[in-house]
């Protein structure tokens, strides 16, 4: 079988799997082969159940030739899981100390929605303690490498399923995210990456805010998401994994049909150009280019209009009190060391993001709910803005892939270059947290390499609920653009 095979889009490889042209065996094979082969330099995939694996895909083969005709969407379809779902049977340890040992007896509700669906879950991708890093980094696993260039960032938190998607380790990888940890990576290695709308697909089960009586409970602004090689992918996985949990009772969640189905049709706002968050060279480049496509093909296309409710500083002054609120549930990286770290940041900088995570981590309730209050306030104005447009065209993040930064501890130490100038590695999240707050979805674009030979991507934002329209929009302008690219090295 040949290796090419390992790179199709998922729903190619669901269509070989129905027609016979290949087994679901095979492709178990096939991926956990080049998993073996390849992933040593990469350090993706941090925990495998190969035996588990092929025997699901050979009972998954004979379902298919019994003529059984409930299969699922995603039947036989081997692919990984970020490691902050809990996966019965299966080390789901979240990049934590803590639980290197966990192996839940349950699965978190989207793995079950996935298996049901008939996906073969073939292992767990790597990712920071407790989603808790703009890079797929942790003392249990050590980092994942970038398989465009091994001395940089995979990207995170969902950094080790991008990855192992864009390397042909897996069809796909299921992540999660709470700014930009399914974006972000997909940046950075040139997929379509997802954010699924807000309380669209259930969390329970997610690590953190689980495990114990924790995984009950839905982590605020965190969303379920995926990352893969064509944009269309995500629709079996969206239908696989969205709708409200059993215990809701008569509610229903529908993804509703896409706003439109040619570029032409589409009514775009193009925003860029934010003094709290500017982009360098590279991305700006990208993000011409991908208006002179728009215009050409007869989209609509309003570049920053005044109709934009927030600016990224508003935006990110709401974000950040809401992320370290939740994001506090989870202390088990509070250590003396961390802790040390912190103080000399802020004693460095009394109003800088140590001191604005510091306090986020401490806040009252009433704090929190202020903060809660200026975002539905905000999402209202969203929902308005919706009505004259589809989508919303943004940068990813500021640059291409940076190098890794290798400060653990040092969170508020680390710095990364736009155009030669120093920034705050917390930067990154500034466009990706837009969505965030808004509770939209929103799809990596990937518009090829820049001229640092590296992949740059672009994310489109839609309505709440809108999910259908912003991949089937990063789905037109990825095929005008050039799409996934497959990086030198991964073949055979």
């Amino acid at each position: 079988m040949s290796d090419d095979l390992a790179f199709a889009p998922a729903h190619e490889l669901l269509a070989h799997l129905r027609s016979g042209e290949v087994s679901s065996r095979e492709l178990v094979d096939l991926y956990l082969r080049r998993i073996e082969k390849h992933d040593r330099r990469l350090n993706s995939v941090i925990t495998l159940d190969a035996e588990r694996a092929r025997a699901e895909a050979a009972k998954a083969d004979q379902e298919r030739v019994s003529g059984n005709e409930s299969l699922g969407p995603l039947h036989g379809l081997p692919i990984t899981a970020k490691d902050s779902y809990e996966t019965a049977g299966m080390r789901s340890a979240c990049g934590r100390r803590d639980l290197v040992n966990h192996v839940p007896t349950r699965d978190a509700e989207p793995i079950a929605r996935l298996r049901q669906a008939g996906a073969i879950i073939m292992g767990k991708t790597n990712m920071p303690p407790g989603n808790q890093d703009v890079q797929a980094d942790n003392p249990v696993f050590g980092p994942t490498n970038n398989p465009w260039d091994i001395s940089r960032t995979s990207g995170g938190s969902a950094g080790g399923g991008a990855v192992a998607t864009a390397a042909g380790l897996t069809a796909f990888d299921f992540g999660s995210e709470i700014g930009g940890s399914t974006r972000i990576p997909s940046h950075f290695v040139g997929l379509y990456g997802h954010k699924a709308t807000w309380r669209s697909i259930p969390l329970v089960g997610h690590l953190p805010p689980g495990p114990g009586t924790g995984r009950w409970a839905e982590p605020d602004l965190a969303c379920a998401g995926a990352q893969v090689r064509d944009a269309r992918d995500l629709i079996p996985v969206l239908e696989a994994t969205t709708g409200a949990l059993a215990r809701d009772g008569g509610f229903t969640y529908q993804l509703a049909a896409p706003r439109a189905t040619t570029l032409s049709d589409f009514r775009v706002a193009v925003w860029f150009d934010d003094p709290d968050c500017p982009i360098d060279s590279e991305v700006n480049a990208a993000m011409i280019n991908a208006i002179d496509v728009l215009e050409q093909a007869g989209a609509k296309v309003e570049i920053q209009p005044a109709a934009l409710p927030v600016s990224i500083g508003e935006s990110h002054r709401v974000f950040e009190p809401l992320v370290y609120g939740q994001l506090s549930g989870d202390r088990t990286g509070i250590t003396p060391a961390s802790g040390a770290a912190m103080a000399v940041r802020i004693a460095q900088n009394p109003r800088g993001a140590a001191t604005r995570a510091f306090r986020g981590t401490f806040q009252s309730h009433y704090a929190w709910m202020q903060a809660d209050a200026k975002r539905q306030e905000i999402r209202e104005g969203w929902y308005q803005f919706f009505s004259e447009f589809d989508i919303v065209l943004m940068p990813v993040t500021p640059t291409a892939a940076p190098v890794h930064h290798n400060k653990l501890i040092d969170r508020f130490g680390r710095r990364f270059e736009v155009d030669g100038k120093a920034r705050s590695y917390w930067d990154q999240v500034k466009w990706c947290a837009i969505a965030n707050i808004a509770g939209a979805p929103a799809t990596t674009i990937p518009t090829g390499l820049g001229s640092s030979g590296l992949p740059v991507g672009l994310q489109a934002m839609g309505p709440a609920g809108g999910d259908l329209t912003t991949i089937e929009f990063a789905a037109l302008l990825g095929e005008q653009l050039g799409g996934y690219l497959r990086p030198d090295g991964y073949g055979a």
